[in-house]
Parts: structure tokens; sequence; C-alpha cells
């Protein structure tokens, strides 16, 4: 759908909403959907990106008549590839030159589409961890505990079950249905289209003594197991543009416009400022739009700092080397960056294991769709299929194990920031000595890479070597390394400065070093290894030729192949973090943005400590309970 011509624009601007949510991604799609429940609460939403649902809209109105998406590249899984760094869907964000990886620019990918990063992620539903959640309250926020989440995080989905035969294949008699949501707008289920080869995962662990032998939702399971996604029973890509707009975009009081650029945020300065309404353009035409009560910032890690920043809200030297005036001198606005970084290697599969690039022999991209389009699953409804979270002493290979642990303690013991991080450096040097949980996560799925191409993704998923292959992809659950975006100019359409600092924490390069070492294990341990070639040197599996790794890695090689091959697994949180303000806090145990009135952050940059694996749940989790807080202040009328 094309952006709102003039006239509608106007129309819109003219009216005065109670809230006005930034971004239609992830969270802002949520706490739209949930605050228009009641009749009585008028919302809009300014989403810069466009609608790429099937909409119909009757002349000048907000009612909208919906099919459901037709767009392929959202709603086909295995089409992500297409949607990065196309400025239709990806917002194209990357890093600055990493020093502690030899100087490689990483690509942040982040959805510019209504539905945000829902939309163009793997579709990986992870679940963090029992002291991930309680250590949001223990940093002091009262009732952001696991308890009190818990039925967040079944409000937002609804599970569907396997067939028996798939069910049986993957492993799913671990879930337990009490724990998951039965009536969420958001679908999850199984991988259709699961092979043999995906069904060797969760067995391979457990061969070592690591399958997981419970539910990952009850918080407090380790091991490997088949990956819950979001998909429906059609196995079509479920995005918060789907599941929360579409069913009630009917609604009279719901408001989206698309296509919307927001500049800033604008405040009353009278005495303490309060948020009254934002600045943006459409089609390059400004205009403003008032709110009765809140501005809710929904626009992701990146850019809610950002618009922070433009707005007077951040450290007062970087706004006054801008030309911004300062509304809030806040120096922890933009800083606290935490992400996951992730380092493939890829093998080579024995002849006739079909992987995603079988879909380049003749005939079958064709077979492909029409099974994705009856409904059947198929190659195209795949993606990742295999994940395992594990402690850091139980993924040491060798003798010298022991040591490695001892030496990665001692340098805790002398390394931390400096204040007023000192708190979440503590706490995660806890969740590091607590080997129940985990400090690496493995991601499996049957697929080759171009481990070099990190300063483009779809590139990472492209290449021409000969064959099909399957990988093990490492990652780091909770890095000590911490980074910072912030604005370059004052210029809205200017990219932030990202800088993650990936691996600058020596304990996190040591992790990942073993991790990769681990995963080669992995590829030499059965079920699996009956999937892959032997070397010609006798010595270990084949590895993907454009790794250019032709003998099996030993630590030494191990730390090198990860500083040239280590990527994002774009999961960005903490840069508004929900902390006091004194360590470190942009917004209060509420989300309400320090310093002012009538201005809240929901989205993951609130997060204040990393949780492990892909955050989309935990981001659709704190959105059902930001809307929650948010009506509970708005019926008390704080």
């Amino acid at each position: 759908m094309a952006s709102p011509t003039a006239k509608v624009v106007e129309e819109t601007v003219t009216k005065t909403y109670d809230f006005v949510v930034i971004g239609g991604g992830t969270a802002g799609l949520v706490v739209a959907a949930r605050l228009t429940e009641d009749p009585a609460v008028n919302v809009l939403v300014l989403e810069a990106g466009e609608n790429r649902l099937e909409v119909r809209r009757e002349t000048y109105s907000v009612l909208f008549s919906l099919m459901p998406s037709k767009d392929p590249k959202i709603n086909i899984p295995a089409l992500m590839i297409q949607l990065y760094e196309d400025p239709d869907y990806d917002w194209g964000f990357k890093t600055i030159p990493q020093v502690d990886m030899n100087n490689r620019i990483v690509a942040q990918p982040r959805g510019r589409v209504l539905g945000g990063s829902s939309a163009i992620n793997l579709m990986m539903l992870s679940h963090a961890s029992k002291v991930d959640i309680d250590n949001f309250e223990k940093l002091g926020n009262p009732g952001w505990n696991f308890e009190t989440m818990a039925p967040y995080y079944k409000k937002f989905e609804t599970y569907n079950a396997p067939s028996e035969d798939l069910g049986k294949a993957l492993g799913s008699e671990i879930i337990d249905t009490s724990l998951h949501g039965t009536a969420g707008p958001v679908q999850i289920t199984f991988p259709h289209g699961s092979s043999d080869l995906d069904a060797a995962w969760r067995p391979t662990l457990q061969a070592l003594g690591l399958g997981a032998e419970a539910d990952p939702r009850k918080g407090e399971t380790l091991g490997g197991y088949a990956v819950l996604k979001f998909i429906d029973q059609k196995a079509r890509r479920a995005t918060s543009a789907s599941s929360y707009y579409a069913p009630n975009a009917g609604r009279p009081n719901l408001s989206v416009m698309t296509g919307a650029y927001v500049h800033r945020i604008l405040f009353d300065a009278s005495p303490k400022p309060i948020a009254t309404g934002v600045s943006f353009s459409v089609s390059g035409k400004d205009y403003e739009v008032s709110a009765r009560a809140e501005i809710i910032l929904a626009a992701g890690s990146f850019q809610s700092p950002q618009l922070l920043e433009l707005s007077g809200i951040g450290s007062k030297e970087l706004l006054r080397e801008h030309g911004i005036d300062v509304v809030v001198n806040n120096h922890s606005v933009g800083e606290n960056l935490q992400d996951h970084v992730l380092i493939p290697l890829e093998f080579e599969a024995l002849e006739g294991v079909p992987t995603a690039e079988t879909i380049k022999q003749p005939g079958v991209l064709e077979w492909a769709l029409g099974e994705w389009q009856a409904g059947r699953g198929g190659p195209l409804s795949t993606g990742p299929s295999g994940t395992s979270f594990l402690s850091y002493s139980s993924i040491l290979t060798d003798a010298s194990g022991d040591e490695v642990l001892e030496a990665a303690k001692a340098v805790l013991d002398d390394e931390g920031p400096s204040k007023p991080y000192t708190k979440l450096y503590q706490l995660q040097k806890q969740v590091f000595l607590n080997e129940k949980e985990a400090d690496v996560q493995f991601i499996f799925a049957r697929t080759g890479f171009n481990p070099y191409a990190s300063e483009s993704v779809s590139a990472l998923f492209q290449h021409n070597d000969p064959g099909n292959y399957l990988g093990v992809a490492t990652v780091l659950t909770h890095p000590f390394s911490r980074g910072s975006t912030h604005i370059i100019s004052s210029d809205p359409e200017a990219h932030p400065r990202i800088d993650p600092r990936y691996l600058n924490h020596p304990v996190d390069l040591s992790i990942v070093t073993d991790g990769v070492l681990f995963a080669q294990k992995l590829s030499e341990t059965k079920p699996l290894a009956d999937f892959v070639k032997d070397n010609e040197n006798g010595q270990g599996k084949k590895i993907q030729p454009i790794f250019q790794i032709e003998e099996r890695l030993d630590r030494a090689r191990a730390e090198e192949f990860v500083k040239k091959a280590t990527i994002s697994s774009w999961h960005p949180v903490g840069t508004c973090a929900m902390l006091p303000r004194e360590d470190g806090g942009v917004v209060d145990e509420r989300l309400r943005v320090y310093g002012v009135t009538n201005l809240r952050i929901v989205d993951a940059s609130v997060i204040p400590l990393l949780v492990r694996g892909n955050i989309a749940s935990a981001v659709y989790a704190v959105a059902e309970r930001a809307a929650d807080l948010i009506k509970e202040d708005f019926k008390r009328g704080i």
C-alpha cells in the first residue's frame, strides 16, 4: 500500500489522539491493539515503512477491508533473504568498523515495514531463562520477574501442535502445553517441511548428554531441541502486523499511518517538560500531531535513542555539538548496547541429503512453491530448525578446559565496567558462574553460508560452492562487551553511529572460540555425523569450501576464524535501559522516560540485560505488560 495522500494526512493530523505510537513494529502494534480494546481510547500509529498486508482503503477513511497478506517475501519463510537491504523492508543499518574483529563492518537489518523486524527476522522463538527475567527486578525494577512475566508470554501466542509424525521426529513431547498460550494473536508451531536431517539435531545433543528433556518455557532448561517458529499452520510468517493489526484494523479508534517519517518529539517546556506531540513527514511534507495522554516511543534499539537525542534528551555535550536544545541531560541514552554475536561453521552434506541448495535444481522451486501454497509446508516453509542452550563448562572439548574456564573467571574478577553499569556486570557475572545458565547458544540449519560477508546480510546467505551444506552457528548468549549508538547530526534521516564493540571483552572471545570448536565436535557426533562428508585428509568433517578451512580447527585457528567470521544475530537491546537513573537508566519500571512526563518507551531498547536466545518473544511479552501498565496509569489519570 502506498503512502497516504496529503488530504488523508491533513485530515489525520487535525485530530487529537489520546496516544501517539512512534513505530508500527513488533512492540508498537501490540500496544496500539491492546489500548484500543477500550473504544473510548484513540490511538494513532506512525510507521515509516509501508503496509505490506493486502489492504483496500475506503476513500479517505481509516476503515480497512483486509485479506491475508499476499507479499511472498514476508509470507514465505524461506524468502526472508530477499528482504534484507531492500529499502522497502529494511532500514539497512551498519556498524562502524569493529576494532576487535579485524575492523570489519557488520550489517544490522531492522524492519522498515508495518510489523517492523517481526516481518524480516528468522522467525525463531526462544525462551529467556527464569534468571534472565528475574534479573530485571534485581536491577531495581519492581514487578519485572519471571512469575509476573509468564502470563504475558502466554498472552501473545497460540501454540499449534505439530502432526503426530512430525512431533515424534522433532521431539515435541518436551512441550508442556500448560505453559503456552491457546488464544493469543501470534501463531507458533514447529517448522513445516522438516526432514530426517532436522530430526537428527536433538539426538546428537542427547548422544553427548546434552539433550533438552523439558520445555524451555519453564525457564530452567538447558540442552538441544527443535525450535518453535513464528509461523501458522499453513506455514505463513506470523508478524505483529498480521497478528495484532490485521484483526483490529477496522476499529474506528485505531489509526495507522504508514510512510510517516518521525523527526522528533515535541515538548511543552513548563515547568517539567511534557511530551505533547510528534513532528513527522510524509512524502517530503512536514506535519505535527498532538496527543492528550502520552507519546509512546517504539522505534527499536537504534531509533528510539536516536529520536530521544533528536528531541533533546541525551548527553548535553552531544546534543550541543549538533545544535540541539537540551531538554534532559542523560548520558545513558544510547549507551549499554548489547547484542548476540554469531559465528557460522558449515559442512558439506552427503550426496542426496536435501538442503537449501536443493532449491537450485531444475523444477524443485516450482514444486516447493506448490507445496507451500497447498499448506503442506515443504522446503520453503522452514529455516533454522534446531537450537541448544549450554553452559560454558559443558562445551569445553579437551583436557585444558578447566584451565580455560579458570582463566575466564580470573578475567571477570579483574575487569569490569565503570559506573553506572556495575550492578549489571555483577549480575551477569553470576549468570556466567551458574552452570545451570546458558553462556552459548547453537543454531542448526541445513544451508550453506558466506561467513566473510558481514557487511551485507543478503550476501551472507549466498554462495557459489557446488553441493549441499548444513551448519551449526555459535551464538554468545550474555555478552560482556558493551557498545553504543548515537546521532551523527541533527538530520533525522541520517543513520545513527552504531558501535556494539563486538568481542571487546576477552571472555566473549574465549566463549565463542570454544563454541566454534564444539560446533565442529557436533558435526562429528552421530547421528548428525551420518549426514556429513568426511574430510579427504581423514581429519574431521569437510567444511564448506568458501570458509577456506582445510583441516580441523584447534583453539588458535578457531580464535583467528572467529575474528574473521563473526556477524550479528541482530538482537540489539539496552540502549534506553529500564534501570534506576543513577544506575544508567533511561526509563523507570513503568517505562516512563526520566526527566519528562507523558513519554514512554516500549521496545527492545528498554531491556537492561540481554536475555538468552532470539529476543522477539521477550519483546512481545514486554509490550503486553507495558500495555497493561499504560492502561492502569491512564485510568488513574497519571
